[in-house]
């Protein structure tokens, strides 16, 4: 997936975008950001569906058991997952995002580019 809100440019961040890490056969999200102690998952579609949320958990999940995979070299860290859409959201994916969100993992949504990165900078600190 392509940086469509050119978080490369805004974010003073490492960006990865995991297509060029991950192969098309595993399931997973499109970017990962990894700001101080803090891994942010993004996942960018049209319309927030549940599949998206579980595409994030996955990635989440995978990052949390081979952080050398993704040049993560810190153990304290905090692990975000961020739906950006632009189209809405499915009810039902709303309910599953917060159900989800727990100790583990934090969960959110973002509904256009400005939303997202004001949560971006906002998690950094």
């Amino acid at each position: 997936m392509v940086d469509i809100c050119r978080l490369s440019e805004s974010v003073k961040c490492t960006i990865i975008n995991l297509d060029e890490l991950i192969t098309a056969s595993e399931k997973h999200a499109d970017l990962l950001v990894y700001c101080n102690n803090i891994v942010i998952v993004i996942e960018e579609t049209r319309k927030m569906k549940s599949s998206d949320i579980t595409q994030i958990l996955e990635t989440l999940n995978d990052i949390r058991r081979n952080k050398d995979r993704y040049g993560i070299k810190s153990d304290l860290l905090k692990f975000v997952g961020l739906v950006h859409f632009t189209r809405g959201a499915d009810p039902i994916s709303i309910k599953l995002l917060l159900t989800k969100t727990g100790r583990d993992f934090v969960l959110d949504k973002a509904n256009c580019c400005e939303d997202l990165i004001r949560k971006i900078e906002k998690m950094k600190y």
